[in-house]
């Protein structure tokens, strides 16, 4: 059996070796933090009782993080698993059927969908007894999601806050709150439960604006027509070029891509966004003196898009805004698109998050 005891929250997480286990809680509850015990800054990880980061053997007890840069080896997985086939006994056969075309190309450029891939793929090689994956669904199509969850073996703790995922793959779930603490599973299915604790989960009701005058009408590989009070979706499998038509238009709109350190320019988040009005709608104030850089990925992309609702521009670009994004997100996200359709400003979002559909005017298919 695998123990991580939080260092910071009282409570400890179990996972045995024939169970798959979710994780679940607010931006900066403490799942990355928790799964972070696997790097061994503090002693709180046992395995069979032994303290592992006396012997820290990542063959048994493994990760994959949310940057999927971090831990990358070589320039394509292909070398990635030959490198690590001298180590290890690696599956091959997993990298290829999770890259498919993918599979020798270089990791930086690929769609952030595919480095997600690319790192899943060459964790999964190597088959640890135990793993621990955090937010492995994030910008990842319909068709990786399906893959991915296929592939997730015995033995995983998830942290993911699309819930509706976990369902169905996880026999137990753990909230992080002001503790750690094992819920019924059956909570996942509960709206109340799901908004109380700032949970993903439960359905968005359709709003449609009353698009006015044209604000933007380019072409960039397909026609992008953008009218006040409009917002239109661009979706489509990983690759599909997304991130490169938001890139093209990026000297017309002001945009947030999906690299959030490097849209930070500012000590604080309070220099960074420049707005009360934006900080109370994101609902974080209270983390206006704190570093963008020292947050959760959820809270550092509602700083960004607080700083892109305060920008006044007239329209607004957002890549896979609900990254990592909590319920409570969610929910400002939505407060920030009414507010947005009310002072006539445009907005393009590309996404592959079927939660936020329903505010979608138009919806551009790429394939």
């Amino acid at each position: 059996m695998l123990v991580i005891a939080h260092p910071y929250l009282p409570g400890k997480v179990e996972l045995d070796r024939d169970e798959i286990v979710g994780l679940v809680g607010r931006n900066g509850s403490g799942k990355t933090t928790l799964i972070n015990s696997i790097l061994c800054q503090k002693h709180n990880i046992f395995l069979d009782n032994a303290d592992f980061c006396e012997s820290r053997d990542y063959s048994v007890v493994s990760a994959i993080f949310q940057e999927p840069s971090s831990q990358i080896l070589a320039s394509t997985l292909e070398e990635e698993l030959r490198v690590m086939s001298h180590f290890h006994r690696v599956d091959f056969e997993i990298g290829r059927r999770l890259m498919g075309p993918y599979f020798s190309k270089d990791f930086f450029k690929l769609s952030d969908g595919y480095k997600k891939r690319f790192v899943i793929s060459s964790v999964l090689s190597y088959s640890p007894e135990y793993l621990l994956i955090d937010e492995p669904l994030s910008n990842l199509d319909e068709e990786g999601i399906k893959l991915v969850l296929s592939l997730i073996p015995k033995g995983s703790l998830i942290s993911e806050h699309r819930t509706r995922y976990l369902s169905s793959l996880v026999e137990r779930i753990y909230l992080l709150s002001n503790e750690v603490r094992e819920i019924d599973k059956d909570k996942l299915e509960d709206e109340e439960f799901l908004r109380k604790n700032g949970l993903r989960g439960f359905k968005l009701d359709p709003e449609r604006g009353s698009p006015g005058s044209e604000l933007l009408d380019v072409q960039v590989g397909p026609r992008i027509r953008v009218r006040e009070g409009e917002v239109v979706c661009l979706v489509g499998r990983n690759g599909a070029g997304k991130t490169t038509i938001l890139k093209r238009l990026s000297r017309k709109i002001y945009s947030v891509f999906q690299n959030l350190d490097l849209q930070f320019f500012r000590e604080t988040v309070e220099e960074e966004v420049g707005s009360e009005q934006a900080l109370s709608l994101f609902d974080i104030k209270e983390l206006r003196d704190r570093s963008p850089f020292t947050l959760s990925l959820g809270q550092k992309m509602r700083v960004l898009l607080a700083s892109a609702y305060a920008s006044g521009y007239r329209v607004i670009g957002l890549d896979e805004p609900t990254t990592a994004m909590d319920g409570d997100g969610l929910l400002s996200f939505v407060r920030m698109i009414r507010l947005l359709r009310e002072e006539k400003r445009g907005l393009i979002l590309a996404t592959h998050d079927r939660d936020i559909l329903p505010v979608c005017d138009q919806i551009i298919s790429l394939s």
